[in-house]
């Protein structure tokens, strides 16, 4: 039980801390090197970088989401207060499912609208538009991430 238990958390450490690297180490570095170099006409190329990080970062989570409800649906058995544990599988199917969703739905949406954008460059006409569409996008994927920390310190 013991060992579980610590499993359980080194996982949880690592997926938290994967979450808290990538948002507040991670973006604000590459967004901050790039605008140096390139100015900010380069959003693209920022975007690119840091989706392929997001994208990367989305198959080590699941592996750790993995070893989580692995750890809790053994202690679930074990348990003689399963409704505690229940709840904390409840909090990470819910945060695995939040966590895709951002990964599949919304990043594919920003992929799409990247294209979209490569393709109507020349004429510049819905530049607006695309920028309000790529930054609710953006700030949607941020509340995600922070909803799925929130959920993994509550539940560390």
């Amino acid at each position: 039980m013991v060992t579980l238990r610590c499993l359980y958390l080194i996982a949880f450490v690592f997926w938290v801390g994967g979450m808290v690297t990538l948002g507040g180490l991670a973006a604000p570095a590459t967004f901050d090197v790039l605008e140096a170099h390139h100015g900010f006409g380069e959003r693209l190329e920022e975007g690119d970088i840091f989706g392929e990080m997001l994208r990367r970062f989305r198959f080590f989570e699941c592996r750790w989401a993995t070893i989580l409800l692995g750890c809790l649906g053994t202690l679930f058995a074990r348990s003689p207060h399963p409704t505690a544990i229940g709840i904390r599988v409840v909090s990470v199917v819910t945060m695995l499912g939040v966590s895709l969703y951002s990964g599949f739905g919304i990043t594919g949406q920003l992929a799409a609208l990247q294209l979209e954008i490569e393709r109507d460059v020349t004429t510049l006409a819905n530049g607006i538009q695309f920028a309000a569409r790529f930054d609710h996008l953006c700030t949607l994927n941020t509340l995600l991430l922070l909803l799925n920390l929130g959920g993994g310190l509550s539940l560390i």
